[in-house]
């Protein structure tokens, strides 16, 4: 690890540290964002990118703008972290102009449905690999670990493959991601139709199908009980 990540990684740790909050505490904290540093850089050497710093930088620093904002402020984390990365790396110096501005562009744009270029799409999927898997279904739990966890009727629930789209409609109509644990699990399946990359489409696959057994299993067991 080179100087520089070491000091935006001392950087991020200590200020994450020093804030608690139920997003940096449950779902974004350190753990999140070394997994999606990882991730961003298997992306980046599969896309056959060469400059790793800047994409590990980035990653580094995604959420930054959480420990300034409220939870129910979150929408602009993106854009406050983005600040933030600026200008701590300005003080810092620890990479050109040109390389700041892409990266806290990348920052910006990481949580948004689009726009950003290419290094904010490679942002964005790595942090949508960090949502699927075991591990994506561990943070659909503990995320959303004050909802019942199904419902009995309808255990996959009406959010069963539903794909981004859709739930974008869902949003528009006020109607939320749904009242359970498992639409949230659905929510987060559909993240594979909105990956940009190849290498994280592929990184994305088996996780998704692990994601999606868990949910079958899950209904089939549910649904054997009864008859016992």
């Amino acid at each position: 690890m080179s100087d520089r990540i070491q000091q935006i990684e001392a950087y991020v740790r200590q200020t994450m540290s020093a804030v608690d909050t139920p997003d940096l505490r449950i779902a974004h904290d350190f753990k999140h964002v070394d997994r999606v540093r990882r991730w961003a850089l298997r992306i980046a050497r599969g896309e056959g990118i060469a400059a790793l710093e800047p994409v590990e930088a980035a990653a580094l620093l995604h959420d930054i703008g959480l420990t300034r904002l409220s939870t129910d402020q979150r929408s602009r984390h993106a854009r406050v972290g983005a600040e933030m990365a600026a200008q701590f790396l300005r003080e810092r110096r620890l990479f050109s102009s040109l390389e700041i501005e892409a990266i806290s562009n990348a920052i910006a744009y990481h949580s948004a449905p689009g726009g950003g270029g290419s290094f904010a799409e490679l942002l964005r999927d790595a942090d949508k690999l960090d949502a699927l898997g075991a591990v994506g279904l561990m943070r659909a739990c503990t995320s959303r670990y004050a909802r019942p966890e199904y419902d009995p009727d309808n255990v996959k629930g009406d959010t069963w493959q539903m794909t981004m789209q859709q739930f974008e409609r869902r949003f528009t109509q006020g109607r939320g991601i749904g009242a359970y644990i498992l639409d949230q699990v659905n929510f987060q399946i559909s993240f594979y139709g909105e990956l940009h990359t190849e290498t994280a489409r592929q990184l994305a696959q088996p996780l998704v199908e692990f994601m999606r057994a868990f949910v079958v299993q899950l209904e089939a067991e549910i649904n054997a009980s009864r008859d016992i």
